[in-house]
């Protein structure tokens, strides 16, 4: 069967859709950072003058926006400029606007700055050698601090059989995403108006006017075709920069990024250390303690969301007596921390999953039997007490361990396999609302979203509505409106987009058929189809083309119109449990089960991955090719983050490999062949019971390619990436 083209595809193919870093505005102005030099100081001047007096420019500082705008908030986390400190390197400590990218970058080199150094701290571990104290929350490197305890932990841990502890690191991980940042701001009357590659226009708006202490309502924002966000595009970033540039020029401003900017200055993912307890007794884990330090950078508010939620999935999708968690969201002299696909996740499942693979090793029993054995059922309860609904990893484990005991049958010598597992939680309870425009010939599908890249827009939406319609694909279009005319919508993230807005229209779409319904005189919902070119409605014993049924104002107005909207209701966790911080229940449970099979160099430690196969949970597959893209894409960046990728930070805050020449992301030669298969019959919180695909394909693939590369040499790495060198040292060849 050949597969359908996306309705995106001919645009791209044909090189005309514009997106962010292709924005071209007749007078416009382009836009550059003064960048700090170095990650920690005292400002002790910083001398505007000589740029000012180039033809053309605007130099904007911290004393200037008190000058221009309203009561903008002045914090140093979320000033628009270092104000009196620096606190990390490339920390914007002003901005200009020239008449060509040349002359910013001449304005640039033109500003004086005089900084003071102070201490660097670069690396967490230096902040706290030890395991944190009580007194740490004073500390001012503490950005976050959570705490969870449930059994009786100290007793389950002198009573056991054995207790296996362990300290695994993980790496500063970019989201490299094909773009880089781009904007254009616009001042158009009393509207403060900017295009930009985004994934969420209306977190944009929200944070724009909080930075810049004026009127969301005085704020539009219109995202562009994105290329590639998977979490780095999630919030406002040069916004508000081009905006208060082109406030104070009168005139457009284009902001973009370089890539080694990008790489400088691009909310990544940041190194975490984690310690795992594990307490088994009679071949049962009894208890569980993980500790986690996670680097946050200078953090932004909000970073105890990243550390409450992501904190979970250290204790992974399995059973126990008793446990008890703790994390501490760690400041360092790093750009800020930001989310990354599945933010954190794929980190933590590398941390569990392998470390109860050495848990059941050290205890003589299989690690897949030991691993099963202890899985999530539904209907039973997470460790924080939030009851897991349907939800097929075991079922997905299950067909992951029998294709393992086939590839193993098979594999040469020196090759290893491993399965590994881990779940998510889609963000469906995150606000989603539609309008749906029902006319003679088409359906409108009126959206706040911008397609990303992932298909989950222009092709997962027009699936539900085609299918909760039944209108043919090719009479669906889904149209995209800036924040002033869309109904609101919360971003494309957190593998949402699907099952919130999927939701919101299946509500639009039942509301339309019942009104077509009673205007043909029936009750119920209308049948729609397409015949000659028109949609005919069928309710009861009236069949009729749909423009007779129109008014002469739904005429004009292009249809009928419904409103349709979806926020998933609240999902709750034992609080009682709950001794610090705010910790996050899960919307919908959705996991995966992965085979890896590699060979390892026996001279360098190199790991190749030979084959790979996905299971996932998916609940309802609506769009059969677009989710098959949706593993086969994750798996891929996953192998990224499992074998290459590593943002090194020098110690005194210097991004060490700023760019693609040093950043090593997969080639295509390296990625293996990828069978993918769907567990369907666990209904999601997406309509028809879909689940989310957006992230759960990277989340167990470390994992899997650990488990797999212990198996084919003995090698117990744990460290992120599995770099040769990491290899090499733990088989002692270096």
């Amino acid at each position: 069967m050949t597969a359908a083209a996306r309705p995106d595809a001919g645009v791209k193919l044909a090189g005309t859709a514009v997106f962010g870093t292709d924005l071209d505005v007749p007078g416009m102005l382009w836009a550059a950072f003064v960048p700090a030099p170095i990650a920690h100081g005292r400002i002790r001047s910083l001398d505007l003058r000589a740029a000012r007096a180039l033809p053309g420019v605007t130099v904007l500082g911290p004393d200037d926006l008190g000058r221009f705008f309203g009561p903008a908030e002045r914090d140093q986390e979320r000033s628009l400029f270092a104000l009196g400190e620096v606190i990390y390197r490339n920390q914007p400590l002003a901005v200009v606007a020239a008449p060509s990218a040349l002359e910013a970058r001449a304005a640039v080199d033109a500003v004086k700055v005089e900084i003071d150094p102070l201490p660097i701290i670069a690396d967490l571990e230096t902040v706290f050698p030890d395991w944190p104290g009580s007194d740490a929350d004073a500390s001012p490197q503490v950005a976050a601090h959570v705490h969870a305890r449930h059994g009786n932990v100290d007793d389950e841990f002198r009573g056991a059989d054995r207790v296996v502890s362990e300290t695994y690191r993980t790496a500063s991980v970019h989201q490299v995403a094909l773009e880089p940042h781009a904007c254009v701001a616009e001042i158009r009357g009393d509207v403060w108006y900017v295009r930009t590659s985004t994934q969420s226009p209306f977190g944009v708006r929200e944070d724009t006017a909080s930075l810049l202490g004026i009127p969301e309502s005085s704020i539009v924002v219109d995202g562009t075709w994105v290329g590639g966000g998977f979490g780095g595009k999630g919030s406002s970033f040069l916004e508000p920069y081009a905006l208060i540039l082109a406030r104070a020029t009168g005139r457009p401003v284009r902001f973009a990024l370089g890539y080694r900017e990008e790489f400088r200055l691009g909310r990544t993912t940041l190194p975490a250390v984690v310690r795992m307890e594990t307490a088994v007794k009679d071949g049962r884990i009894r208890a569980r303690r993980v500790r986690l330090l996670l680097d946050v950078g200078t953090s932004l508010p909000g970073r105890d969301f990243a550390t409450g939620y992501s904190i979970g999935f250290l204790l992974g999708p399995y059973r126990t007596e008793s446990f008890e968690v703790e994390g501490y969201a760690v400041r360092t002299n790093k750009p800020p921390f930001g989310p990354h696909r599945a933010p954190f996740a794929p980190q933590c499942a590398f941390v569990v999953e392998s470390h109860l693979d050495h848990v059941a090793r050290e205890m003589n029993l299989d690690g897949e039997e030991f691993r099963a054995s202890h899985l999530w059922r539904e209907g039973e309860s997470t460790l924080l007490g939030q009851t897991i609904g349907p939800f097929g990893i075991a079922a997905a484990f299950e067909r992951a361990r029998a294709t393992a005991r086939a590839w193993r049958a098979e594999a040469a010598p020196g090759h290893g396999v491993g399965v590994g597992c881990g779940f998510w939680s889609t963000s469906t309870g995150a606000g989603g609302e539609v309008r749906l425009r029902l006319g003679p010939q088409r359906l409108v599908v009126l959206e706040g979203e911008r397609e990303i890249g992932s298909g989950s827009v222009l092709a997962g939406l027009a699936a539900v509505a085609s299918r909760v319609t039944g209108l043919p694909r090719d009479r669906v279009v889904i149209e995209y409106g800036n924040t002033a005319v869309a109904p609101y919508d919360s971003g494309v993230y957190g593998s949402r987009t699907l099952g919130a807005l999927g939701r919101a229209i299946e509500e639009a779409a039942v509301a339309l058929r019942r009104t077509v319904a009673e205007r043909l005189g029936a009750r119920g919902q209308a049948e729609l189809s397409v015949e000659r070119g028109e949609i005919y409605a069928e309710a009861g014993e009236r069949r009729a083309a749909l423009t007779l049924l129109l008014t002469p104002e739904e005429h004009d107005a292009g249809g009928l119109v419904a409103d349709g909207r979806h926020y998933a209701p609240s999902r709750l966790i034992d609080d009682s449990r709950v001794l610090s911080g705010t910790f996050y229940p899960y919307t919908d449970f959705t996991g995966a089960a992965h085979v890896a099979e590699v060979v390892v160099d026996p001279e360098t430690g190199a790991v190749r991955v030979v084959r790979y196969a996905a299971f996932h949970d998916a609940g309802t597959v609506v769009d059969a090719g677009a989710a098959q893209a949706q593993v086969e894409g994750g798996v891929a960046m996953g192998l990224g983050a499992a074998l290459t990728e590593e943002a090194i930070w020098s110690d005194d805050g210097r991004l060490v490999n700023a760019g693609l020449l040093d950043y090593r992301i997969p080639t295509l030669g390296e990625i293996p062949p990828i069978s993918v298969e769907f567990i369907e019959g666990f209904a999601g919180a997406g309509p028809f019971g879909a689940k989310g695909l957006g992230e759960p394909p990277i989340v167990p693939v470390p994992a899997t390619v650990a488990i797999a590369t212990r198996a084919a040499c003995g090698a117990h790495v744990t460290e992120l990436p599995l770099s040769a060198e990491r290899v090499a040292r733990a088989l002692k060849l270096l």
